[in-house]
């Protein structure tokens, strides 16, 4: 059984059951592969090494690497851009070391909770989807050990900068734009951070992630727009930004508790 899935910084693989693939390398990517159960023989620049279960080897971009497993073996793959790990580190200069050590059981349930949000979102919420990006790649940097700084650094440095004077802009710039499509990209330039740090300060700014802080707004006017207008639910979901009808109502629906037609239903 393979499952996986591929966003414009990560690829997240859970591989169960026989399987064996072709020597190859990556150009940009970091692959992080670990043994959850069972074990695995993966051999890395013309050497051989078994894993066994939560024993990771980190393969860096241009190291020529292949593994198998068998029957009775899972492995779970991460693949991180690079570039990525550049801007979370705000440095050129990153080197993990070849051999890494995780907690199997904590590893796997996070991987599924991590799968299951980014299988839920819609492809156009891009928000959303940065946010759970950020939040697997936190992770992983912070885990990892080698010569880079550590996830609780980076935590307690995002925290120093959530009195920055520039998330005031970036509040204006969000009332004024959150009916539009709202990027974390923008965002973070408004901030003047990297947008995985961004996301972070702001939330230990407001409370809340970007993401939600927008959700917040626009269920907000939805609410007031149902109660106080003639307005059809589509017109309402498109008003506010949401690229179609089903993903307002799941939005709705979770955040308020009821159909966008109950709860005008409840005024009349």
């Amino acid at each position: 059984m393979i499952v996986q899935i591929t966003t414009p910084q990560l690829e997240l693989w859970r591989i169960e059951g026989e399987f064996v693939n072709l020597p190859h390398f990556h150009d940009n990517e970091y692959q992080i592969t670990i043994p959850i159960y069972g074990s695995c023989l993966l051999t890395q620049e013309n050497k051989n090494y078994r894993l066994v279960d939560g024993s990771g080897l980190v393969q860096h971009p241009q190291d020529h690497h292949y593994f198998e497993i068998g029957t009775q073996s899972s492995v779970l793959v991460f693949k991180i851009n690079q570039n990525s790990l550049k801007e979370l580190a705000r440095s050129e200069e990153i080197e993990f070391a070849l051999r890494q050590q995780f907690d199997p059981s904590f590893l796997s349930e996070k991987f599924r909770k991590w799968m299951s949000a980014l299988l839920a979102y819609d492809p156009t919420d891009r928000l959303a989807q940065e946010e759970m990006e950020s939040q697997v790649l936190y992770y992983l940097y912070g885990a990892l050990s080698g010569n880079h700084k550590s996830n609780t650094d980076l935590i307690e440095r995002a925290s120093l900068v959530s009195t920055d004077p520039f998330m005031g802009n970036v509040l204006e710039y969000i009332h004024a734009q959150y009916t539009n499509e709202v990027e974390i990209d923008t965002l973070a330039s408004i901030a003047l951070q990297s947008r995985y740090h961004f996301i972070r300060s702001f939330k230990a700014a407001f409370g809340v992630t970007p993401y939600q802080y927008v959700l917040r707004l626009r269920m907000d006017e939805a609410k007031l727009k149902l109660q106080r207008s003639g307005m059809s639910i589509t017109d309402i979901s498109l008003s506010l930004g949401f690229s179609s009808v089903s993903q307002f109502y799941r939005a709705f629906v979770k955040a308020v508790g009821s159909t966008p037609e109950q709860f005008r239903n409840s005024f009349n």
